[in-house]
């Protein structure tokens, strides 16, 4: 990540030079997305490069210092307002993640698929995960917004949606380990915030978006105002923000998605060792279009199971036959290639079940408010008061109860076309298996709210010489509600599905007849047939619920914080800050019974409750060594309530032999405790597709069990960096900016979950203590894995941020045009545990139930044309090529051999592309006043993603590839 710069952080009773140094600051964030740290001017404003640079003191994200110009040995990134509006983002996440260095990984196109969590926004730096990159909004700390569950949001994360875009100043990013200066979570780095708190007048905008092809609509609107009082000792800002966005239409309104590729599994014969069950000669994964599900069907399927087939199945001619709904049998339509079990291309239903209802974007609206005002007790003391509230509500549709090849039909059951029945007597079959999709049922629809309230008071006071005293006590909540409708209960399913005559010819459930208590209220359902579960209503109402969980999070944290200069030392001014935080996280909840039974086919479980409270002291020195040369250096102790005490700490430095040469470098030691859902997090089912290699082929399996762990132990990583800043002066000829840093983060104890496939393969090779997380049957069946949280080894990442700008005056109009290009090099992203080794970096697919990976590099590159009429801007977003699953190997790469157990029919993904564009002009200007119409289309060519990289999401990895196609969003924004 570029090297970059600085955040204004100035008492506000330092009225005339704060807002000088402001002013620089804000011209600072003029260019297209970031400002160099060691620059004095922006590369793409207007104000003359012969203006002085104000002296001001200044604290910088990742230091907790205030000093003179802009040396920093850590490297910063700054996305500044002008560039959050030239995009229209509707939330500061969405130009986050065009940051190579940031993975976006929780999206409303990456969790529309899950009920939890349902359109929230994270940020994840370096790939390691949203937990691991701390979130601030003014430099403190946010209580987080999501929870435990299925999808890609990491819990206890901050939900930036709840953060208002159009009051946001301007987002600092630092890249690397900040523990030392802002304590847990600051492994991969810190997104600092800062909302414009010296708003003086009136701003609005308004904009309406809309796709290519017909969805994602969206609206939004805003509007802010501040104003001095009491002769300009006092300030007051409070804004408001609502956004709508209607989420698209499902896979199949995608030309490219409703190809339906996926995975075909292509195992062993068994007891062969070298003869494929379904295409001889190819590898044992082949990904291919108009996948199908091959063991159930929406009319109910005998399916073809993994290994031998029992005779006298095959005698009675059902195995492989399909229900009519008028009770008559048709044989099953395997298609082209037949996988076991899971899924087979061509042939069957007319859609993939797998890719069926769920958007591709999930709705999602917002509403947030912000107040802050501030009032100056006299010269030395200012009192400053703030309150936020947002409301984010993401509803989605889901996939319905997927049966396949797992439920047990027996030969008396009541509702049995009498060929079936007949068949079954005369070959003496008790039982047969059944797979069903009970689309007929409608789909799940989930809802989830989020409703989070912040409030801060404190003070800036003057102390002696240079001194500074900073208190504060801030409370914040968030009020989380998740409702999934017509869902499936497992154990209802099983009852009404288990059918008999009483003898008097009425239909009943076999529990109710033999007076099983927990079958008391059954009524019976015809699974035969597509439509035929919807015969009766009663029946529909009693197989399905409500998922109901209501979790409330709450943060109360005391911090007070001093800094100044101790001394003048034989280079200068050596400075230091100290301070105190004292923070307390508390988690309840609760859900309805089922979900705490376990009983509905996807729920939430059962209710956290939980508390950490933290105690942390810090220490910070800045030493001058020479003229142009100076360390940097902090310690902190953190006292956790649930893990006892840890150290962590940084050295810098940053050292400057010539004008336009610069050398940095950061060595330290960040931890991250875990947070309430990895200690206390109740335990939940989550589907996900496994291997099972003791049948062949793999398995869909609703039972994996996540939950937390209360014996985790903090995760610590070194971190170090290196970085080189060259800016030359090449006088008329523009300005011209690079930097190079490279990094390297090696996380030990690192708390995660290993995830089924993984548990499954690690104990099927040998790794014994992963075998006691399974539960198979007599068969060989996997009925369930526990995949708790723990600390399963280490996570290492290295690779290198660069950036390159070139800023030159064009004559038209009077305006200017600058080149930008970002990059981000990843040579590793490693996971070493008892599973395995895994290198993730240039892996380019996100495979279902699997981590997903980073490209090799990705580039950033903007094009911008200012001017005080109007601004111009071509954005181009480049990912390179890579492969689609780390642990497979494919036939372009080195050792591939179809007769490899983790060899695939296609493992590579192609270079990638994108194109943006954006404009606005000034219908009316008068000095810092003005109104202003812009537009943006994002996806100018319409380039559609790759098709064959199948993922949870559907076909493509959604997390690195627009999935929507051509978007168009137009407004209008003011200033009085």
């Amino acid at each position: 990540m570029p090297a970059l710069i600085l955040q204004p952080r100035l008492p506000a009773f330092a009225a005339g030079a704060s807002l000088r140094a402001l002013g620089v600051s804000l011209a600072l964030l003029a260019s297209p997305a970031l400002a160099q740290e060691s620059a004095p001017l922006p590369q793409d404003t207007a104000v003359p490069q012969e203006e002085p640079v104000s002296e001001e003191a200044i604290v910088v994200t990742g230091s907790r210092i205030a000093r003179s110009g802009f040396d920093q040995p850590t490297p910063v990134t700054v996305v500044g307002a002008d560039q959050i509006q030239r995009q229209a983002a509707v939330n500061v996440a969405q130009v986050l993640n065009d940051l190579p260095s940031f993975r976006p990984q929780a999206t409303p196109t990456t969790n529309a698929i899950f009920t939890n969590n349902i359109g929230a926004s994270t940020a994840d730096l370096r790939g390691l995960g949203a937990n691991r990159t701390l979130v601030l909004v003014n430099g403190r700390r946010v209580v987080p917004s999501t929870v435990q569950g299925g999808s890609f949001a990491s819990a206890g994360a901050v939900d930036l949606n709840m953060i208002p875009a159009s009051l946001i100043q301007r987002a600092e990013v630092v890249t690397g380990g900040a523990s030392a200066a802002y304590g847990s979570d600051a492994v991969a780095g810190v997104v600092n915030i800062l909302l414009d708190t010296r708003l003086n007048g009136i701003t609005g905008s308004a904009q309406y978006g809309i796709n290519d092809v017909g969805d994602g609509k969206q609206y939004m609107l805003s509007l802010a105002a501040g104003t001095g009082f009491a002769g300009g000792r006092g300030h007051i800002v409070a804004g408001i923000e609502y956004s709508d966005d209607k989420g698209s239409r499902d896979c199949y309104s995608r030309d490219w998605c409703a190809q339906s590729y996926n995975t075909v599994s292509n195992p062993y014969v068994a007891g062969s060792g070298n003869t494929r069950r379904v295409l001889e000669g190819q590898p044992g994964v082949l990904i291919l279009p108009n996948t199908r599900t091959a063991t159930a069907a929406e009319n109910g399927l005998i399916p073809r199971l993994p290994g031998p087939p029992n005779p006298a199945l095959i005698a009675s001619g059902l195995l492989g036959m399909e229900f009519r709904p008028d009770g008559t049998l048709v044989p099953h339509d395997y298609g082209a290639y037949y996988g076991v079990p899971i899924f087979q291309s061509g042939g069957g239903d007319p859609q993939q079940a797998f890719y069926m209802n769920f958007p591709i974007s999930a709705p999602v609206e917002r509403l947030n408010g912000f107040a802050h005002a501030e009032f100056e007790l006299s010269d030395v003391v200012t009192i400053f008061a703030e309150g936020s509230y947002g409301r984010v509500k993401g509803s989605t549709l889901s996939a319905q109860r997927r049966d396949l090849g797992n439920l047990t039909i027996r030969a008396d059951n009541a509702f049995l076309p009498d060929s079936v029945a007949n068949a079954m007597a005369a070959n003496r079959l008790a039982t047969i298996p059944f797979g069903r999709v009970w689309n007929d049922i409608g789909p799940q629809r989930a809802e989830v709210t989020r409703e989070t309230y912040r409030a801060v008071v404190g003070l800036n006071a003057k102390m002696w010489g240079d001194w500074t005293f900073d208190a504060y006590y801030q409370f914040g909540r968030t009020d989380y509600s998740q409702r999934g409708y017509n869902t499936t209960i497992t154990p209802r399913i099983n009852f009404a599905m288990d059918a008999v005559d009483d003898g008097s010819g009425n239909i009943v459930c076999r529990g109710v007849r033999d007076g099983v208590a927990a079958a008391a209220g059954c009524v019976p359902i015809n699974p035969f047939g597509n439509g035929s579960a919807i015969t009766n209503p009663a029946a529909v109402a009693y197989v399905t619920g409500t998922v109901e969980q209501d979790t409330r999070l709450t943060q109360n944290v005391v911090a007070a914080t001093m800094q100044g200069t101790l001394f003048e030392g034989w280079a200068g001014a050596i400075k230091g800050a100290t301070g105190v935080e004292f923070r307390q996280d508390l988690a309840r909840g609760d859900a309805d019974p089922i979900s705490r039974a376990l009983q509905f086919y996807t729920g939430p479980g059962s209710p956290i409750s939980g508390k950490v409270d933290v105690f942390e002291a810090f220490g910070e020195l800045v030493v001058p060594l020479m003229p142009g040369a100076e360390v940097n250096g902090a310690v902190r102790y953190t006292d956790y309530s649930t893990s006892g005490d840890v150290i962590t700490w940084k050295v810098g430095l940053d050292v400057a032999p010539l004008d336009w040469l610069r050398f940095r470098g950061t060595r330290s030691r960040d931890i991250r405790a875990p947070n309430l859902f990895e200690l206390f997090g109740p335990t939940q089912t989550s589907f996900q597709s496994v291997p099972n290699p003791w049948r062949g082929g793999a398995q869909d399996l609703p039972m994996v069990l996540l939950g937390g762990n209360t014996q985790l132990v903090p995760e610590e990583a070194d971190t170090w960096t290196v970085g080189v800043v060259l800016q030359p002066n090449i006088g008329s000829a523009g300005r011209l900016r690079l930097s190079v840093d490279y990094y390297d983060i090696k996380l030990e104890k690192a708390v995660s979950t290993l995830g089924g496939a993984v548990i499954v393969n690690g104990c099927f090779n040998g790794v014994t203590e992963l075998c006691s997380l399974i539960t198979r049957s007599d068969t060989d069946e996997i009925t369930q894995i526990v995949n708790r949280n723990i600390n399963l080894g280490s996570l290492t990442t290295r690779g290198w941020d660069v950036e390159a700008s070139y800023t030159l005056p064009f004559d038209l109009l009077g305006g200017q045009i600058s080149l930008r290009g970002l990059a981000t090099i990843v040579d590793d992203l490693i996971t070493d545990s008892a599973s395995g080794r895994v290198n993730r970096a240039g892996m380019n697919g996100s495979p279902v139930s699997l981590p997903s990976g980073v490209p090799d590099y990705t580039i950033n590159g903007y094009v911008t044309y200012t001017s005080d009429l109007a601004t111009l801007q071509l954005q181009v977003r480049h990912i390179s090529s890579g492969v689609y699953n780390a642990e497979l190997i494919g036939p372009h790469q080195d050792g591939y051999d179809p007769l490899l157990p983790n060899s695939i029919s296609d493992n590579y993904i192609g270079a990638w592309t994108y194109f943006n564009i954006n404009a606005g002009v000034n219908v009316w200007k008068r000095g810092d006043q003005k109104l202003e119409i812009f537009g943006v289309i994002n996806n100018l060519f319409d380039k559609d993603p790759p098709k064959d990289a199948p993922s949870s999401f559907g076909p493509t990895n959604n997390v690195l590839y627009d999935v929507l196609g051509r978007a168009y969003r137009i407004g209008a924004r003011f200033k009085f």
